[in-house]
């Protein structure tokens, strides 16, 4: 019912047309029912009474209201298509700009196909029940007390016994409904199932195929449909049984009134046209009953996919700018200081990071998979927040504080004074750490301001189906070409692009799919680098480049990077060593921190992984050279 009420107050945002709408149904209604009034008028005035010269008035009168009737449904159905077209508008653009405004933690929770079903075929879903629902259930309702109240006129008696269907359409429209909406809500959530499985295998094609592995993931298709199509056809036999109920009962009763009408006529208490008109009016709450039968089905059909389409729209964000942003320009300074994260789990991804990149720095992370090199940049654009929570260390582990206690496996310990004591052991409870840029808490800033100063470059780039410089241009969409050719040279790109046909205007395809990997990261580094960022980060972004290539790239960034402060997450050694700095992570911790002289001299973890990076890229740089013939 919420979510009916709330789409009823988009409707509400064009009440002329909505109202309009409703009443053109409600007038033409009105003419419709009058028309056996007519009926009754001829065949007892003109034809018992034998007033033939009435016919012809009669007649007209009949027409008129037939048209009338036409003229008010047709204005109704058109009024009805624009506002059901002018709310799905609305409802379509704020649930793409709320789908813009979520975090990414919200994208790690939905599914794509899910969230497409919900901005699709949920709305489509909806847009039935404004243009077809509204109506309808309105017309219905007008119909049936039209109906009765020109019946009360025709004969008291009569309509006192065809009162006794109205607790019975009452009770059948409840129990119907309460059928049939599990069942709706179900088949939508497995029509996202399968629009889940079906994006997945589309857009991983290559992956399928290259695995041979198209029988398995097209039973997994299989299998989701037959799930889907289960839930459609329980929720069409509760229709097929059900919508047949109310003319069975209908015929039933009117079996009744004939023969209570007739006999009433054949005594004398009622005349031929009331009987005929009586009857005629009987046949006219059929329609009516089906419209209720009708419209319930779209109501909780459009119920069930306003649950999901709502549900994008009443999501609370986590990360979100503050009342009173700060907007001033971004110079670059980054401070971590005994920063925390994790996602929403108890387990931490990061522990305790310290560490400071002045405006111009170059810092290099290094680490192994899941050592939170990544994670660790995702917080400097708020892509998430660090955690607020306090937090204890016991044994190796770090456990969050929650309402005032520490739970270790399945006991909870007290926080008290800023300790807990945990098996005769007192420890100290740590606040949570803060991340600053330019002495500001990021929380502080405008998230557009904020991400507005920050350029990344992610390890697998994704590319916009769109032209070569629409993609390069992305960040400044009015760029003018020189500015794109600039960014392009400096990205080792332009010389590529002048080799195709159509130059900066040539399609990428879907996800750069007519583009190589290396092409791709070429690409969105040009991005980045128009943007003109204070802030680089680059995710592994030359891992798709041959060793020639990466070093020219490098060479064009050094020269852009003056002024900019810049995080690598690499492992080309030519970039680790020209760092300012050189971050070494593992588990989430910082293990090791400084320049690359400072580390070698340690002989610690870092000076090990070089040596075998360096071993690595002679033995790389001999094969190149044997294959080249050199």
């Amino acid at each position: 019912m919420q979510y009916i009420r709330r789409l009823t107050g988009y409707a509400l945002r064009y009440k002329p047309l909505f109202f309009g709408f409703l009443a053109c149904a409600g007038i033409g209604t009105l003419f419709n029912i009058l028309s056996p009034l007519v009926l009754a008028n001829i065949i007892d005035v003109v034809i018992y009474q034998g007033q033939y010269d009435q016919l012809a008035a009669n007649v007209i009168l009949y027409v008129i209201l037939m048209g009338l009737y036409a003229i008010f449904d047709i204005a109704g159905r058109y009024g009805a298509a624009i506002t059901s077209q002018k709310i799905i508008y609305d409802l379509r653009k704020e649930l793409y700009d709320a789908l813009m405004e979520k975090d990414l933690s919200f994208y790690d929770q939905e599914e794509t196909g899910q969230l497409l079903a919900r901005v699709t075929t949920d709305v489509n879903q909806m847009k039935r029940f404004l243009f077809w629902g509204y109506r309808v259930i309105f017309i219905g309702f007008a119909t049936i007390v039209g109906v009765y109240f020109v019946m009360y006129t025709l004969s008291v008696s009569l309509t006192l016994f065809m009162l006794l269907l109205v607790p019975i359409i009452i009770t059948f429209v409840y129990v119907f409904a309460r059928k049939v909406r599990p069942v709706f809500i179900a088949a939508r959530d497995q029509f996202g199932d399968l629009s889940s499985v079906l994006s997945e295998n589309i857009v991983g094609m290559k992956v399928v195929k290259s695995y041979a592995a198209g029988n398995r993931e097209t039973e997994r298709v299989r299998e989701e449909n037959k799930k889907f199509l289960d839930l459609r056809v329980e929720a069409f036999k509760l229709f097929a049984f059900y919508r047949p109920l109310l003319p069975t009962l209908f015929g039933v009763v009117t079996g009744i009134l004939i023969f209570i009408g007739g006999y009433s006529f054949i005594l004398g208490d009622l005349s031929y046209g009331v009987f005929v008109g009586f009857v005629t009016l009987v046949g006219m709450l059929m329609l009516p009953a089906r419209f209720l039968s009708w419209g319930v089905g779209m109501y909780q059909r459009a119920s069930a996919a306003g649950e999901r389409s709502f549900y994008i729209l009443d999501h609370k964000d986590e990360v979100v700018s503050p009342e009173n942003p700060v907007t001033k320009e971004i110079e670059g300074k980054i401070e971590f200081e005994n920063v925390y994260f994790s996602y929403g789990r108890d387990t931490y991804i990061l522990k305790g990071i310290t560490m400071k990149a002045n405006p111009g720095n170059v810092v290099a992370l290094l680490g192994g998979t899941g050592s939170g090199k990544t994670t660790l940049m995702n917080l400097i654009p708020r892509f998430y927040d660090a955690d607020t929570e306090r937090n204890v260390s016991y044994q190796g582990e770090t456990y969050k504080v929650i309402d005032g206690f520490v739970k270790i496996v399945d006991k909870e310990y007290e926080v008290d004074n800023g300790t807990v004591t945990i098996e005769g052991e007192q420890l100290e409870v740590v606040e949570p750490g803060r991340l600053y840029i330019d002495g500001v808490d990021v929380r502080d800033y405008n998230l557009d301001v904020l991400r507005g100063s920050i350029g990344m470059v992610h390890q697998d780039p994704f590319l916009f189906s769109a032209t070569i410089r629409e993609n390069i241009a992305f960040a400044k969409p009015n760029a003018p070409l020189e500015e794109v050719i600039d960014a392009a040279k400096a990205a080792m790109i332009h010389d590529f692009i002048e080799t195709l046909d159509e130059g900066y205007d040539a399609p990428v395809g879907e996800r750069g799919v007519t583009l190589s990997g290396g092409q791709k990261q070429r690409i969105a580094i040009a991005r980045a680098l128009l943007a003109n960022p204070r802030i680089l980060i680059l995710d592994d972004s030359t891992s798709s480049v041959d060793a020639n290539t990466e070093m020219k790239i490098q060479m064009a960034l050094e020269n852009l990077m003056v002024g900019r402060t810049t995080f690598i997450i690499t492992h080309r050694l030519s970039t680790v060593r020209n760092a300012d700095q050189i971050v070494m992570l593992e588990r989430g911790k910082i293990v090791e921190k400084g320049s690359h002289e400072e580390l070698m001299k340690e002989e610690g973890l870092y000076a090990g992984i070089h040596d075998t990076l360096f071993e690595m890229e002679l033995a790389a740089s001999a094969i190149e050279g044997g294959a080249s013939g050199e």
